[in-house]
């Protein structure tokens, strides 16, 4: 589909999936001598595209179709675009510097000139007028104000404060990759549970095995355990290699009824063999190590920016004093540029101290006072939702993370969301806010629409979130515009919408660590993940809702609402049922949510089934069993990939 979209779209642009093309236009674009800023700009543009692309490609493409190495060979190219990207900033700005003495503004005598683009707004401010008492600068229009240290004041300097609203800054951090295989590697006990029947299957050809070996000679039997050791060791070891575990998605061609009642009747027979095969399964996925890079128990430093509490929002800000470079000079009506190749020079502050510097009487010998602080005021970036007040963090370019040392004088207006600080250095910074600001969740439901749709619903802590899936999945518009109406009505894959929707700061989706900093409601972690699938399978029949009282029961047990739904109509209170899911066996409770006190009395007449999709096709209408029978896998795969991320079962806590 994607490569379909790409030959239809017919723009011009290089295909970032062929090393050929897209080296040629990272070399083009290196060797452009245009310094026109608006062509720079639009090249900008288009390099966002293709890294949006390749982003794409990689977080939407199952692992069995994407070999490791053209998953390298895609990730190499997003590094060599960012850094192009970042040097087509530089070069704007540079443009702008070498002829800032063509911009001075009169009335100041500085220049201060603003260009803005849909993806970037670049504030630059150039020391002319040399005067001892400037503070700083507002650009009033842009809600972009800073604050210039005394020092500073007489010297030829330069300030940018550059503001992406994309994040190519984080990705560099060593423990942000750690945070996102621990997020991707979550549902690895779906795929294991899917190849129990592949595993009874070796177990039993290993029983049979083992008949045979008793049989032969004692130096045979050795030779022969020997052999199968080593071949069990292989395949041990190519399934868990420690390069690092991909994320594990259902197959897009797998069938999405994948239940059947003969495989109930092999279940049953078979169940003491799955406990212990599963009990094995589940000491071989402990063993593994997800995350190489950083282990997900080792410390993190009070000060660095812990990516399983933090994330990253609104963009990134390069608050940067760069030198002046050579200005033009008009000699008898000649213009004398000095040509210089160097680029953008930084001005190192605080400077380094020197012996000449000698002390105040208030100071000791030997002693330095500190540098004064560089303050810096901005508006909260339009395209990212703040439930509370953020917190800036600057970035450490040696250890390559976020910390939040170094800042203080923090003050914030919610109303005019308005934020103030001052840095001891000019540095870059975003801002970041708490990864679990909206959990855990207070309620949830899933409404059929029609066929292979429906809608979930989350009551978070400080929103309410919906989620229209089909075939794709929509962040539902809503009646007032906010600051994700560029994300809302837009229809992409569930993986897309699930990192879009958190680097928005819309999260709703827990991470793999997420039960060490928020309450959440224990749950046999298999029942839970079997109970995602079989809702997915029903999903555009059967409306659920959470149970107050399945934070109530115990862990080997989940109750939750359900009641058939082909309309898509309001469903009145007194037709919710509730229901009990066991690992043995799933049944309707005569009990109704509005009830004071838990009760596990079976409805009369009743019958047990096996898990939740067979008890929901046995409860449901012929009109109801054959709409379940043509649940496509599509649609099928969306919901099940949102409702594993959200953990409904787990994160849902009533409100006290």
């Amino acid at each position: 589909m994607n490569k379909w979209q790409r030959y239809m779209r017919c723009d011009g642009t290089p295909d970032p999936t062929i090393p050929q093309e897209i080296n040629t236009f990272i070399n083009l674009s290196k060797e452009n001598p245009n310094v026109d800023i608006k062509s720079l700009f639009e090249g900008g543009r288009t390099i966002l595209q293709l890294l949006d692309e390749l982003e794409m490609l990689l977080s939407d493409t199952p692992p069995d179709e994407l070999p490791e190495a053209t998953a390298d060979q895609y990730q190499q190219t997003i590094w060599d675009l960012q850094e192009l990207l970042s040097n087509i900033n530089d070069k704007a700005t540079d443009i702008l510097l070498q002829k800032a003495v063509d911009l001075v503004d009169i009335e100041t005598g500085n220049m201060q000139e603003v260009v803005t683009d849909e993806n970037i707004t670049l504030c630059l401010w150039a020391n002319f007028n040399k005067n001892p008492r400037f503070k700083g600068y507002a650009f009033v229009n842009h809600n972009v104000e800073f604050e210039l240290p005394k020092p500073l004041a007489m010297s030829d300097i330069a300030v940018r404060i550059l503001h992406t609203h994309y994040d190519h800054i984080s990705c560099r951090s060593p423990t942000f990759y750690a945070h996102q295989r621990a997020f991707k590697i979550k549902p690895v006990a779906v795929e294991i549970k899917e190849d129990i029947d592949e595993d009874l299957e070796v177990q039993a050809g290993v029983e049979q095995q083992k008949i045979t070996e008793d049989q032969k000679a004692p130096e045979e039997q050795k030779a022969f355990e020997e052999q199968k050791a080593l071949e069990e060791q292989q395949v041990l070891e190519a399934k868990q290699s420690t390069d690092g575990i991909k994320p594990v998605r259902l197959t897009r061609t797998k069938s999405a009824i994948s239940f059947s009642s003969r495989e109930d009747a092999e279940m049953r027979s078979r169940t003491s063999s799955k406990e212990v095969i599963g009990e094995d399964i589940e000491r071989k996925v402990l063993s593994v190590e997800p995350i190489k890079d950083i282990s997900s128990n080792e410390r993190i430093e009070m000060n660095v920016v812990d990516y399983n509490q933090y994330t990253p929002l609104g963009g990134i800000y390069y608050f940067d004093v760069l030198k002046l470079p050579p200005q033009p000079k008009f000699v008898k009506g000649w213009r004398i540029v000095q040509l210089t190749d160097t680029g953008l020079q930084t001005c190192p502050y605080p400077p380094e101290s020197t012996k000449e510097n000698s002390p105040t009487p208030d100071e000791k010998e030997g002693e330095n006072p500190p540098a004064l602080p560089a303050g810096i005021t901005i508006k909260l970036s339009p395209k990212a939702l703040f439930f509370e007040q953020p917190k800036p963090a600057r970035w450490d370019p040696e250890g390559k993370q976020w910390r939040t040392d170094g800042i203080h004088s923090i003050t914030f207006d919610p109303e005019e969301q308005i934020l103030s600080f001052k840095m001891d250095t000019f540095n870059i910074f975003t801002l970041i806010q708490r990864y679990h600001v909206n959990m855990p969740f207070w309620s949830w439901e899933i409404k059929p629409v029609a066929e292979n749709e429906a809608i979930l619903t989350v009551v978070a802590a400080f929103t309410q979130v919906e989620i229209r899936i089909k075939d794709l999945c929509q962040l539902c518009p809503v009646p007032v515009q906010d600051n994700l109406s560029n994300l809302r009505g837009k229809w992409m894959t569930a993986s897309t919408l699930i990192i879009s929707m958190i680097n928005a700061g819309l999260n709703i989706f827990p991470g793999a660590e997420s039960e060490k900093y928020v309450r959440i409601n224990a749950k046999n972690k298999q029942m839970a993940l079997d109970t995602y699938t079989q809702m997915a399978l029903v999903s555009s029949v059967i409306a659920f809702r959470h149970s107050k009282w399945n934070f109530h029961s115990e862990p080997e047990e989940i109750l939750l609402q359900a009641c058939e739904n082909l309309s898509g109509e309001m469903i009145a209170e007194e037709d919710w049922s509730l229901y009990m899911l066991r690992p043995e066996r799933s049944h309707k409770l005569k009990m109704k949510e509005s009830n004071e006190e838990l009760s596990k009395e079976i409805v009369e007449n009743t019958d047990f089934y096996s898990n939740l999709y067979h008890m929901m096709r046995g409860l449901a209408s012929d009109a109801a069993k054959e709409r379940i029978l043509n649940t496509d896998h599509l649609f099928f795969n969306s919901m099940h990939e949102i409702l594993e991320a959200t953990q409904l079962l787990t994160h849902t806590v009533p409100i006290n």
